[in-house]
């Protein structure tokens, strides 16, 4: 997950201010989100670009590809052995949620012939007595029961490598079959972490796909399908992982809802007619989990697809490699604009965490070159099946990393390729984006805040150099890692993801990204005139995203209350000052109200009409950090999911919809001097326990100290902010 400095148990910081307490008796104003709440930045339309594939089943067989590992009975003779490595974490412990899945599974009517045998452990609290918090243990399920088979299976984290090969190799060895099925629950992240956070092994991090890739190898069984009931991991990284190991990927694309797969229907299907072909049982389980996540968790988001995993080899192979070498061509020869709005347009997954997964049908369908259209059309042959809820347009069924928002991923990320045998092609391709986007943030200055365009020296300082020669020099300057470049304080987070080591890459005697930023940078003045800031048609095509910001004075520093996507543009195409005093506002009774931070994160539109916008807010809840996920349509504004964070794993948590009466709920927030330091994140004062219900809704602030500023980012993804709204 998006690590960033977070409390430490003992140092739980409180600000004192009037803004913070309750605000008592305070009626919410009706938020006018289609009034002046325009879409900015990630925005998504209920159309799909290629039309939909959702609920189209694909049973062809490409006969150029490897033949398929497992070769099935028929006639429902085959038996049938399925492995659950149900690692519990505090999705159990806080939840129950995977004693609601075992329960499911015990539910459906198991034929003699499949044998459903379950790994538990990686919880401090399973919420079935059955099952040991002590040690790990492994149960065969049966018709309303669980049956003991090994009461004590070591204490081993569920994350090692090791453990998931003992549990492969146990059932392989005591319930041979023809078809053998894998399914990892819990977390996940895809290219990112990979999976799994055993909750008792806190600090051993995750299982990442190269360490699946180890376990599986060492295991030595092939696999009629993987599948992942966990967040993020139908991914294209992950699928070419397993293409040695199975012939067939299950996963999502996206963050799983916690109550995750439905158990009792796909495996009903299943007892009836255990020769079942494979893409059907994917089909049963992704129509019966999208069932049940509209049904229970209808705010939340949802998508489950199958994949072929000996066509994604060839196409990986083949396809991803010519269009990676185009793509790349683009970016090097000025056209990294046609890579970025492609990037920046299309469908992303984990959005609440900055992760850069997105779908890569949806990015390469808007590349109009015949690599990128090959591509397409072999994915979508791959992908067997896909189903989403309605929110979901454009998740064809394959996400991929694609380094945008942030670069912080990058190298772990390039580590893991080349563990696992990712295309080097593809490899390159993102490097020689991210280099470019390195080089526009660096000659803009590098990294700055909001706070410090509050300063007398105003944003004329990060306007970008105006002639090749001088960015060619300042590039140089930074991709040598210079002691000059070292003392400036901007650079340091460029610096510490080894950003200078990438654009060396690109320098030397090129000229190549000094003359493409020189015609390409976004130098607008961002100070107010007359209540107007002006940008030319120019200017505003390089901007990729526009938000407001706005900050609390406390008598001391500013408090950081968070981005929503507020703007107003007159017919000239001048940037208007915000007259209106409000922020988002949290009630646990309706009446008594806390105004607390809120970060927009995307909208969808049905044609000109916003169908609903999604924000997050910090929080923690019983002391544990979260984010509550908000989604506002023309009902209002309703809690659609808890997002649960860690520091010890780069995992992404799954969402949970509940809170449980008497949790309390408490606000987070980051804290700058009046210097523009950066201080901490703090727990700000008022906190609500929850009773059934949470409100929302925006408040006054006309009778405190602020200051809002307008956040640009460009397609370099640097952040630029106006003077300050007074």
């Amino acid at each position: 997950m998006f690590k960033r400095k977070f409390l430490t148990k003992g140092l739980i910081l409180l600000l004192s201010c009037c803004m913070l307490l309750p605000v008592s008796g305070c009626k919410p104003q009706e938020r006018g989100l289609f009034d002046y709440y325009y879409p900015s930045g990630t925005t998504y339309t209920t159309q799909w670009k290629l039309g939909s594939n959702v609920g189209k089943l694909n049973s062809s067989v490409v006969n150029t590809v490897r033949p398929k590992y497992t070769k099935i009975v028929g006639d429902n003779k085959d038996v049938v052995t399925l492995m659950v490595y149900m690692c519990g974490s505090d999705l159990e412990s806080r939840g129950a949620m995977g004693s609601y899945d075992i329960q499911e599974m015990a539910s459906a009517a198991l034929s003699s012939n499949v044998n459903l045998i379950l790994y538990t452990g990686g919880t401090t609290k399973w919420h079935i007595n059955q099952i040991s918090t002590k040690n790990n243990a492994i149960y065969q399920v049966f018709p309303g029961q669980l049956g003991l088979l090994v009461e004590n299976a070591g204490n081993a984290p569920m994350v090692s490598p090791a453990t998931l090969t003992s549990f492969i190799e146990f059932c392989e060895t005591n319930f041979k079959a023809d078809r053998y099925g894998l399914i990892l629950w819990d977390h996940g992240s895809g290219s990112i972490g990979g999976y799994g956070r055993d909750e008792k092994y806190s600090n051993y991090g995750s299982m990442s796909l190269a360490g699946i890739d180890q376990a599986l190898t060492d295991a030595d069984v092939k696999f009629d399908f993987v599948g992942f009931d966990a967040c993020l991991m139908g991914n294209t990284e992950t699928a070419l992982m397993l293409a040695e190991h199975a012939d067939y990927l299950i996963a999502s694309e996206e963050s799983e809802p916690g109550i995750g797969w439905y158990y009792t229907d796909w495996l009903n299907a299943l007892s009836k007619n255990t020769s079942m072909p494979t893409v059907e049982i994917g089909k049963a389980i992704a129509d019966s989990f999208v069932s049940e996540c509209k049904t229970r968790t209808p705010k939340q988001p949802a998508t489950l697809s199958v994949v072929d995993l000996a066509e994604i080899q060839d196409v990986v192979d083949n396809k991803l490699s010519a269009f990676s070498k185009s793509a790349s061509s683009m970016i090097t020869n000025k056209e990294y604009r046609t890579i970025a709005a492609a990037r920046s347009g299309a469908r992303e997954f984990g959005s609440q965490a900055n992760v850069d997964l997105i779908d890569l049908v949806d990015m390469a369908s808007s590349i109009d070159t015949p690599e990128a259209k090959d591509l397409v059309s072999s994915l979508l042959e791959c992908i067997k099946y896909n189903n989403t809820t309605s929110t979901m347009s454009n998740s064809y069924g394959l996400s991929i990393y694609f380094p945008y928002r942030s670069s912080q991923y990058l190298k772990t990320v390039t580590n893991t390729y080349e563990k696992i045998g990712m295309n080097s092609d593809y490899t390159q391709c993102i490097r020689n984006f991210a280099a470019y986007s390195t080089g526009g943030q660096v000659s803009s200055g590098g990294n700055y805040n909001a706070t410090q365009s509050f300063q007398s020296y105003n944003t004329q300082n990060y306007q970008t150099q105006n002639s090749s020669d001088s960015i060619y020099d300042l590039l140089n300057l930074f991709s040598s890692g210079s002691q000059q470049v070292q003392q400036q304080s901007n650079y340091s987070p460029l610096l510490e993801l080894g950003l200078n080591l990438l654009l060396q890459s690109l320098m030397g005697g090129s000229r190549g990204l000094a003359d493409y930023i020189a015609e390409n940078h976004f130098d607008a003045d961002l100070t107010w005139k007359n209540g107007k800031i002006k940008l030319t048609e120019e200017q505003w095509s390089l901007v990729d995203d526009l938000k407001v910001n706005m900050f609390i004075d406390d008598g001391k520093g500013y408090i950081d209350m968070g981005c929503d996507n507020i703007y107003d543009i007159d017919a000239k195409g001048n940037l208007l000052k915000i007259t209106d005093k409000t922020w988002l506002a949290a009630s646990g009774d309706g009446q008594n109200w806390i105004v607390i931070p809120y970060y927009y994160l995307y909208c969808t539109k049905d044609g000109e009409k916003v169908v609903n916008s999604v924000g997050k807010i910090p929080a923690r809840i019983n002391g544990e950090r979260a984010n509550l996920l908000l989604e506002l349509d023309d009902e209002g504004i309703e809690l659609a999911g808890v997002n649960y964070r860690y520091d010890d794993a780069d995992v992404i948590a799954k969402y949970t919809s509940e809170l449980t009466e008497g949790d309390k709920i408490e606000f987070i927030a980051g804290y700058y001097d009046y210097n523009g330091n950066y201080q901490a994140s703090y727990v700000l004062d008022g906190s609500i326990i929850f009773k059934d219900k949470l409100y929302f809704g925006d408040v006054s602030i006309a009778d405190y100290k602020t200051k809002s500023t307008y956040q640009f980012r460009d397609i370099y993804q640097q952040n630029y902010w106006t003077t300050p709204m007074e």
